[in-house]
């Protein structure tokens, strides 16, 4: 992250497809953590949704790398569920492995910082599973986070 304080990501690759300007006059309450079922890139999360309906405002590399592709302003379409998306952040986490499922230690700590530094400019207080702090399994019908909410989550939430 070039700047912690003022959430901004290493790389900015704006989605031109797949979110909504704005926020529908709501304010941001929440963080929605996912997985990407896949150890994608920022380009890789960028180019798969051109031609899928899904966003989200940040992707963490395997590396620790953070990217920008919705602005926090707008609404990334990420929780399968409208009201969520214009309430919250959307991280996606890279995956290292699938057999489990599980993120390097670069991006569970870089992911891990990115939802503190989100919490803190937003107000939201400090991160709490639950309270600030959500899976995309708590707005669909999905395993999604996987490792996040499964193995790594004591490690991801400590941090």
């Amino acid at each position: 992250m070039k700047n912690w304080l003022a959430l901004e990501a290493d790389i900015d690759l704006i989605m031109n497809t797949h979110y909504t300007p704005g926020r529908n006059g709501r304010r941001i309450d929440k963080v929605i953590i996912h997985h990407n079922a896949g150890n994608l890139t920022i380009r890789g999360c960028y180019d798969v949704w051109q031609t899928r309906p899904a966003s989200a405002h940040y992707q963490v590399q395997t590396d620790g790398t953070i990217g920008q592709l919705v602005w926090d302003r707008d609404t990334a379409w990420h929780a399968g569920n409208f009201a969520a998306n214009t309430t919250s952040i959307g991280i996606e986490h890279a995956d290292v492995s699938s057999s489990p499922w599980a993120v390097s230690e670069a991006c569970l700590d870089n992911g891990a910082h990115l939802v503190a530094a989100i919490c803190k400019f937003y107000g939201l207080g400090r991160p709490q599973w639950g309270k600030n702090v959500f899976g995309h399994k708590n707005f669909s019908a999905t395993a999604c986070p996987a490792s996040l909410a499964g193995s790594q989550h004591a490690a991801y939430m400590s941090r």
